[in-house]
């Protein structure tokens, strides 16, 4: 019998079948009228989801496109750049800075570790001729599934009187967790179509203070593609250098209403409460959460693999007994954990089920659970 699919890792995230039937429109002319108007609607709707009055721009690419394009756009080679490292994707900031000539202070961290305001402090203390340019990190790291406190680390900037520009990750967070770009301070947020957002991978946000333009014009680092100029000039008269996704836009319209039909805040607290509910579920199972205590992410849940189960059985029984498709660990910590992703399109009864489905499968592969322990726990939260 066909049974539902439910694409559980950390992003890409399931597609809300209204956004699927926006993506199947027609295409128009990217260049005329109706373009425009599309134009129009998504940028007025991402400054909403940002809390920004910041520009926008709008890129066909991956995350880790705008990631590069960030450090292409605001720096010079050899400038020094302060980035975080406790994950695949923080490192990869680093990787990318270096890959351009850039001097890199990493702020290193066992993977499940956060980043604090005190670790900022104590690099920011040190630099006492103000060489670092830009303090870099993610708000969400789904290697390790942690959420770093951003809005302590903008103040520790502020108090510090840093010169240096604030570029944060909003990838995993963007329409998922509490964002205030504008009031923390943030002068490059870097966003992608494919978590929060509800729609299939292709596009890439950021947002440029006035700040950060300065260093635009500044920058000495080859682009062509990523040339934040470029295309802030063409999308003034609401187009592109080049062809955009189309198809995207179409998606985003669409995901930018359902976002404002339910409310940002409250998207924020169910969020919250969803993943308080994985959590919850996860050690009434006798399973071990990997983050850090008080830095969990609410947007994905990293579990240590039980011992006498690996995870390619586990993935396995999951996906073809109850439709369920979920994260493994990344680099070192492969086979060591599992992730879900829960952010987007996901409600309680996805809860319930995604959280059965781990319990039961667990269960068929020799793990000593109480059948039930999972909806219990989840149920618990709920109705608190």
């Amino acid at each position: 019998m066909e049974q539902r699919n439910y694409l559980q890792i950390p992003g890409p995230t399931n597609v809300p079948d209204r956004i699927l039937k926006a993506l199947s429109k027609p295409l128009v002319n990217h260049r005329g009228e109706q373009f425009k108007e599309i134009m129009v609607k998504s940028i007025e709707g991402l400054k909403e989801i940002f809390r920004t009055d910041n520009d926008i721009l709008i890129f066909p690419s991956s995350g880790s496109g705008v990631l590069e394009s960030s450090i292409v756009n605001l720096f010079s080679p050899g400038d020094t750049l302060l980035i975080s490292s406790n994950g695949v994707f923080s490192e990869r900031v680093a990787l990318i800075s270096e890959t351009y000539g850039i001097n890199v202070i990493r702020i290193t961290k066992e993977w499940g570790q956060a980043i604090k305001p005190e670790d900022v402090r104590k690099e920011l203390e040190k630099d006492t001729e103000k060489k670092i340019k830009a303090v870099c990190l993610p708000q969400n790291e789904t290697t390790s599934a942690i959420t770093n406190d951003i809005e302590g680390i903008s103040r520790v900037i502020k108090e510090r009187d840093h010169p240096a520009l604030f570029l944060v990750d909003v990838i995993s967070s963007l329409a998922s967790l509490p964002l205030e770009t504008d009031n923390w301070g943030i002068d490059v947020a870097i966003g992608a179509s494919q978590k929060g957002l509800m729609l299939p991978p292709g596009m890439g946000i950021v947002t440029v203070s006035k700040k950060a333009w300065e260093a635009v014009e500044n920058s000495k680092l080859p682009k062509w593609y990523w040339d934040y100029k470029a295309v802030k000039s063409k999308m003034e008269s609401y187009q592109f250098p080049y062809t955009p996704p189309t198809s995207l836009f179409f998606g985003l319209v669409e995901a930018i209403d359902m976002i404002r039909e339910e409310g940002l805040e409250n998207i924020w607290d169910r969020h919250n409460q969803l993943a308080r509910a994985v959590r919850a579920a996860t050690v009434a199972m006798g399973l071990k959460i990997f983050s850090e205590k008080g830095y969990e992410s609410d947007t994905v849940t990293a579990i240590v693999m039980p011992e006498g189960i690996d995870f390619p059985a586990f993935s396995k029984v999951i996906r073809t007994n109850y439709g369920v498709v979920l994260g493994g660990g990344l680099q070192k910590l492969s086979g060591k954990i599992f992730r879900i992703g829960h952010m987007g399109s996901i409600s309680k009864t996805d809860i319930y089920a995604i959280m059965g489905a781990v319990e039961m499968s667990l269960y068929e592969l020799g793990y000593a659970v109480e059948l039930g322990t999972a909806a219990k726990a989840v149920s618990g939260v709920f109705l608190k």
